[in-house]
């Protein structure tokens, strides 16, 4: 079965914010286009760590969003979770890490898109669902919110603020032995850049688009193994590993992902035939599953 995914790894995405500064756009242009031709293989479950619980390679809400900015896909602020609705999720844990990363794929989303005084909104939103969260420091610390002010329209400076704040989460997480919560905030960036690229994708049917959107729906075999090693921690994981299960299960049913697994061939998503009732299937099952983390 075909478990391989091409994604820019997070080094490469770090290196590719810190060069940008200072440089011309054509050189902003042709590294970007570096970052992208040295996607790496990611296989989806990775080392054991050496408190022998699974470590996997899950990418980033800013990844994605990246992604899905180099394929084309517009910006529909209509699409985007009220960002209002902070406080109604602060009753557990799950509903906590679920939206706080929702927020954080609608934040890379507006970053991406150059919408920066959103951006600002919905780095306000993901610093209070941190705070539910235990993640005061990492949103306080390095003056985080002056310097989004001071460089807010200068994408490149925004980016590597959140990718620090970032990075910087997910430290957190690993200290307070709260490694389940990262992956639960992923499961929500993740089903929040997938609900996101069907909408976009339904409304101007961009190929690329398209074929990002299906690249993307790999990473549901990673997340189901990651979810799975974290179970016994929240009990909304059952329901929440059922619903992700079944979206890949749909993905795998399209016929030219089926043939291509049984031939163990790579798949080429730019030019992969998907009917309309298979797209269909995975787009009512995505807008379902979101609509439950959010409401």
């Amino acid at each position: 079965m075909i478990s391989k995914l091409l994604a820019i790894p997070f080094l490469a995405m770090t290196m590719f914010i810190a060069s940008c500064s200072g440089n011309s756009e054509e050189q902003k242009n042709q590294e970007s286009l570096e970052v992208v031709d040295s996607t790496a293989t990611v296989t989806a479950p990775a080392t054991v760590a050496e408190d022998n619980e699974v470590s996997y390679n899950l990418p980033s809400a800013l990844q994605i969003a990246y992604v899905f900015k180099k394929s084309g896909a517009g910006f529909v602020p209509a699409l985007l979770n009220n960002k209002a609705n902070t406080s109604k999720y602060n009753t557990s844990n799950y509903k906590r890490a679920i939206n706080f990363g929702i927020y954080s794929a609608d934040l890379a989303y507006c970053l991406f898109n150059k919408k920066f005084q959103e951006s600002k909104e919905y780095l306000k939103a993901c610093k209070e669902m941190g705070s539910y969260l235990g993640l005061n420091q990492a949103f306080e610390s390095d003056n985080m919110a002056q310097r989004f002010d001071k460089n807010i329209s200068n994408e490149d400076s925004v980016v590597k603020i959140v990718s620090n704040v970032q990075l910087k989460t997910d430290v957190m997480f690993e200290q307070n032995k709260q490694k389940h919560i990262t992956v639960i905030a992923f499961a929500g960036a993740w089903t929040e850049s997938m609900y996101i690229a069907i909408e976009v994708y339904s409304k101007d049917k961009n190929k690329k688009v398209l074929g990002s959107l299906l690249e993307q729906l790999l990473l549901s075999e990673t997340i189901i193994k990651a979810l799975k090693t974290y179970k016994d921690t929240e009990p909304e994981l059952t329901e929440l590993i059922a619903a992700i299960e079944k979206i890949n299960s749909q993905f795998n049913s399209i016929a030219a992902v089926k043939l291509a697994m049984e031939k163990d061939e790579e798949i080429d998503f730019n030019s992969i035939s998907v009917t309309d009732a298979e797209l269909n299937a995975i787009t009512e099952s995505v807008k379902t599953l979101r609509s439950g983390m959010i409401n």
